[in-house]
């Protein structure tokens, strides 16, 4: 092939170099080898001149629209250290289904290969730094949500956008996750009409109730975790009708906390779940240090009381608790433990 060397130029292309030109202060010849250099650049990365074109032209326009949007405070630009701090700082902090629908609008997203373009595109724009992937066999109904990134939180973060969305509009659930060094893979599963997605509440939302709590009533726990603290946790809490009766010396056992969490007489609360709820409330109120089972038939009790009296009173009120939801159990006690022994229940 001939290389003609003679360059012939309207004036609509010298009129295209003049930044170039004056940047060589009228050197037409180096205004052109920069113009070589930029389009060897623009053909390495596009491939074509065609593409390169396209997507050049693409791409301003993309970033004209993200710059609008920030005029009037649709979008605004967060350095990369404060969000990871927000990200951080409200974890287990579920986002509200209000903010998720602006982001990621269910009546624009029609399917999940839309809805797998649109986080991906959102992800690169706000600079997140990962990727996620939907496996879906229909289009409608997806089965595994992975997201890859080298931040943790970033990926935490994204998968909950993704999970919540499908909670929200697929009726799905978690069924299991999986953790790596720089993903998270989540399975999910169907759940029915009208029911709670716990799995994704346990995931991502733990911290609701908590926060929700500690809002309405700030001032009292603020108070409660400067004494609790104040003390090294050395705090016994108990239910108001227990305080009461110990004004009064008496010895029937407090069953009222227990019918408040599980909404049931103490009689009609099932054995095993009466249990889980004994350990978790009386731990939780540092009545004792910790209550294990080792087999389905006993219960050991960890204590640190050290007056004799005083332990042999709360054997016997373990003892009363246990028989007012139908069980007979016999106690041993040493130094800072209690075993209690499953005799007979009623029927």
């Amino acid at each position: 092939m001939v290389v003609r060397k003679n360059i012939s130029l309207e004036t609509s292309h010298v009129k295209k170099l003049e930044p170039l030109i004056k940047k060589h202060s009228g050197n037409l010849s180096a205004a052109i080898r920069d113009a070589v250099d930029l389009a060897e650049a623009a053909l390495h990365r596009y491939g074509t001149v065609e593409k390169a074109i396209s997507s050049i032209t693409v791409d301003e326009k993309e970033l004209m629209v993200r710059e609008k949007s920030m005029e009037p405070g649709k979008n605004v630009v967060l350095r990369s250290p404060i969000f990871h701090w927000l990200i951080k700082k409200t974890r287990g902090i579920t986002i509200d289904k209000e903010i998720l629908d602006e982001l990621l609008d269910p009546l624009k997203i029609n399917s999940i290969l839309e809805l797998d373009k649109t986080i991906n595109r959102i992800s690169t724009e706000s600079g997140w730094n990962c990727k996620i992937s939907l496996f879906c066999p229909d289009d409608v109904n997806p089965t595994t949500v992975a997201v890859e990134g080298e931040n943790q939180y970033h990926r935490d973060f994204l998968a909950q956008l993704v999970v919540m969305f499908l909670v929200h509009n697929r009726c799905l659930d978690i069924d299991a996750v999986h953790r790596r060094a720089t993903s998270i893979r989540i399975d999910l599963k169907s759940r029915e009409e009208g029911t709670q997605p716990l799995a994704a509440i346990e995931l991502f939302g733990y911290l609701n109730d908590a926060m929700d709590e500690f809002i309405s009533k700030q001032d009292f726990w603020k108070n409660l975790i400067e004494i609790y603290s104040a003390v090294n946790y050395n705090m016994v809490s108990l239910h108001r009708d227990q305080y009461e009766n110990l004004l009064a010396s008496s010895t029937i056992p407090d069953t009222g906390i227990f019918e408040s969490l599980s909404r049931k007489h103490i009689m009609n609360i099932p054995h095993p779940d009466f249990l889980k709820l004994l350990k978790r409330t009386h731990e939780s109120l540092l009545i004792v240090d910790t209550i294990g089972f080792p087999d389905n038939r006993e219960i050991n009790i960890y204590h640190n009381y050290r007056n004799e009296n005083a332990v042999l009173r709360l054997r016997d009120y373990y003892l009363s608790l246990l028989r007012a939801n139908g069980h007979e159990y016999e106690a041993k006690c040493s130094a800072s433990m209690m075993v209690l022994t499953h005799v007979c229940c009623s029927d």
